[in-house]
C-alpha cells in the first residue's frame, strides 16, 4: 500500500539524554487498521558528539544508510515505516508490519540483524505515546524555534517583553480552583483575566479562558521551566496550558497557541 507522508522532527530527551525523533504524523489517519500489528526495530550506529548526537561529518553517512534500508523495507506489502530516534550513538528505526519473516531477512543481508526486536503492537501504543510529541514536547520545540527566528531578526533577547499565556478549561468550577490554588505571586504574574462564560475554540469545544501576563526577557532558560510549570499546573486543575503569545512580534503568537 502506498504511504502517506508527513513527517514532523521535533527535539527531545530520553532517560536524560539528548534525542532527535522524526515521526509520520500521517499515520494518525490511518488507525486503526486490521493489519500492522506487530512493531520492528532495529538501530543504526553513527560516530557521536559528546552529547551522543550524530557530528557533522556523520551525517551523510547516516542518512544514506536510513535510506538504504527504507528502501528495501518499505517496498514490503503491508509495512509502514513510523519514524526514527536520533539519540545516544544510534538511530533506531521504527516500522508496522504484518510481514515479520520477509522483514528479518532482509535485515540480515542488510547487516542490520543483531539488534532487530520485534513486538506485538495492536494497538500502536509505541507510535501514540513514544514517537508522537507530548503537548509540552511541542511547546518546548515551538519556542525554541521562535526564539531562533527572533535572533535571527536581530532582536535583542535580553529586552523585557511581555508575554500573555492562555489555559483552557472544560468547566467554570476547573478554572476558579486553577485560580484558587495556582500561587500567581510566586510566578510573578502581572495580571490575570478569564471568560465568564464558555467561548468556542474549535468546531467541537467550548471552553473558559483564562489569560496570565507577566514581563520577562527571553535570553534565559526560565521560560522553559515556567512552561512546565504551567503545563502541569494546568493539567492538575483539568485543564489544557494553550501557549504564549506576545505582541510585540507575530511568529509566537502563530507558533505557540495550541
Amino acid at each position: 500500500m502506498e504511504q502517506k507522508q508527513n513527517w514532523h522532527t521535533y527535539r527531545s530527551s530520553i532517560n536524560g539524554k539528548n534525542a532527535v525523533v522524526s515521526v509520520n504524523m500521517a499515520l494518525f489517519e490511518q488507525f486503526p487498521t486490521e493489519s500492522h500489528s506487530f512493531v520492528m526495530q532495529f538501530s543504526v550506529p553513527y560516530a557521536a558528539d559528546k552529547e551522543g548526537l550524530p557530528l557533522p561529518e556523520a551525517y551523510p553517512a547516516l542518512q544514506n544508510a536510513i535510506f538504504k534500508a527504507l528502501t528495501q523495507l518499505c517496498a514490503l506489502p503491508e509495512t509502514l515505516y513510523a519514524g526514527h530516534i536520533i539519540c545516544d550513538k544510534r538511530a533506531i528505526l521504527y516500522f508496522y508490519t504484518e510481514e515479520i519473516m520477509t522483514f528479518g531477512q532482509i535485515l540480515l543481508q542488510s547487516g542490520y540483524h543483531s539488534d532487530l526486536d520485534v513486538q506485538e503492537d495492536p494497538n500502536w501504543d509505541l507510535y501514540f505515546d513514544f514517537l508522537l510529541p507530548s503537548s509540552l514536547e511541542t511547546k518546548i520545540n515551538a519556542t525554541e524555534d521562535v526564539l531562533k527566528l527572533l535572533e535571527q531578526d536581530g532582536r535583542d533577547l535580553s529586552d523585557i517583553y511581555t508575554l500573555e499565556h492562555s489555559f483552557y478549561f472544560p468547566t467554570k468550577e476547573s478554572l476558579f480552583d486553577f485560580i484558587e490554588h495556582t500561587d500567581l505571586e510566586r510566578l510573578a504574574f502581572n495580571t490575570l483575566r478569564y471568560t465568564d462564560e464558555r467561548v468556542q475554540i474549535d468546531e467541537e469545544r467550548e471552553v473558559y479562558i483564562a489569560k496570565l501576563e507577566h514581563e520577562t526577557s527571553l535570553d534565559k532558560q526560565d521560560l522553559f521551566g515556567l512552561i512546565e510549570n504551567l503545563e502541569q499546573l494546568a493539567a492538575r486543575y483539568s485543564g489544557q496550558y494553550a501557549g504564549w503569545t506576545c505582541e510585540d512580534f507575530i511568529p509566537a503568537k502563530n507558533s505557540l497557541m495550541n
